[in-house]
């Protein structure tokens, strides 16, 4: 399939070869061919306006709604894997690019190119390492400081996100099981990325959502990094749109159901202060309010029924070759993209049919 657009061709290099060397198999074998991916969720964060939490202003700070709208689950898992095994960074602890190897091509992957192909957010500070961090004038201990509550005289040596006011919670479940999503046991502790995010988030300043999405995926292609791999769906349609052929390999589209705020105050144990409840006409009474505790308790039992249900995650799997794709179009900026069609096009597999969510992993 030839491409049209001159800087992915030049990202795109036919090897004909599936690994680097005999020891990349071994690994592949070793610890990526049974990996599993990264579960898919939808969650809105205007469903949380109703706890007076505005977590979509947070995300119109840093310039990230656009992540919010659009969404795509469908993934090849295989590629997904083997983009991951083979991928390789040059020499220097903060590479500016890395290469790797999907199906004979090696492709060598840029924050820009990420920003271009997927359409992320690129604007604003465009760092993703603590020293690309520290040269903006970010410093951790004053963002800690100005952000988490009771951390005492000297900082402790891992902190959790227990420190975070109730709205900055909720903002940090988005990033660990969103945006940068990461082992699902170590989803609690404070990194530097999820620092540099709220602290931007709070102050009002644009940063790269490319730049941090690029330095996550460095992480998981080394052999330390364990869980389950993230961006599934975002590496499937990159691969796509780069021209690279996906025919004939297994198609997943394995979605859990919208996720509900309620699900996300319990697992955080916020606080959650009072609410004022909508009437059915959509006007709100404003004479009733409900005390913080009284929420939560009335908002656990629902989670735990949910968390019970015998019914599991809608999973479909089918062939590419059955989606019947078209060529893809690189011209006037518009991108003829199969595998993940718009919002608006009706695409029944977005999202399972559940009535309520399963029991979620996170």
């Amino acid at each position: 399939m030839a491409l049209n657009n001159l800087r992915l061709l030049l990202s795109v290099l036919f090897k004909n070869q599936s690994f680097r060397n005999a020891a990349t198999y071994s690994r592949y074998l070793r610890s990526f061919r049974d990996r599993p991916l990264y579960p898919s969720f939808s969650i809105q964060p205007t469903t949380f306006s109703k706890y007076d939490m505005n977590i979509l202003a947070y995300l119109k700070n840093i310039g990230w709604e656009s992540l919010v709208t659009n969404m795509r689950f469908s993934q090849c898992p295989e590629a997904v894997r083997l983009f991951y095994v083979n991928l390789r960074c040059g020499p220097g602890s903060n590479p500016d690019s890395f290469t790797t190897l999907v199906y004979d091509y090696e492709i060598k992957v840029t924050p820009g190119l990420l920003a271009s192909v997927l359409d992320l957010p690129h604007n604003g500070i465009q760092a993703g390492t603590d020293r690309e961090f520290y040269q903006s004038g970010f410093r951790f201990d004053h963002a800690l400081e100005s952000l988490a509550r009771d951390i005492g005289r000297w900082f402790p040596f891992k902190l959790d996100a227990g420190k975070f006011p109730d709205d900055l919670k909720v903002l940090f479940f988005f990033l660990t099981r969103w945006f940068l999503p990461r082992d699902l046991g170590n989803t609690d502790l404070i990194h530097s990325p999820d620092l540099w995010i709220l602290f931007n988030a709070r102050a009002g300043r644009r940063i790269s959502y490319s730049s941090l999405m690029f330095q996550h995926m460095i992480k998981f292609g080394r052999d330390y990094y364990g869980g389950p791999l993230p961006f599934g769906p975002q590496i499937t349609r990159f691969l796509y749109r780069l021209g690279i052929g996906l025919r004939d390999k297994v198609i997943v589209c394995d979605v859990l159901d919208d996720l509900r705020p309620q699900h996300v105050i319990v697992r955080l144990d916020a606080l959650v202060g009072s609410r004022k409840p909508v009437t059915s006409s959509g006007g709100v009474n404003s004479h009733q309010q409900i005390a913080s505790s009284a929420l939560v308790n009335t908002a656990a039992p629902a989670c735990k029924q949910d968390a019970t249900t015998k019914s599991g995650p809608k999973r479909k799997l089918m062939l590419e070759k059955d989606l019947m794709l078209p060529n893809f179009v690189y011209e006037s900026n518009q991108i003829n993209d199969p595998i993940t069609p718009d919002s608006d096009s009706g695409d029944e597999d977005r999202v399972s049919g559940y009535a309520s969510p399963p029991s979620y992993p996170f």
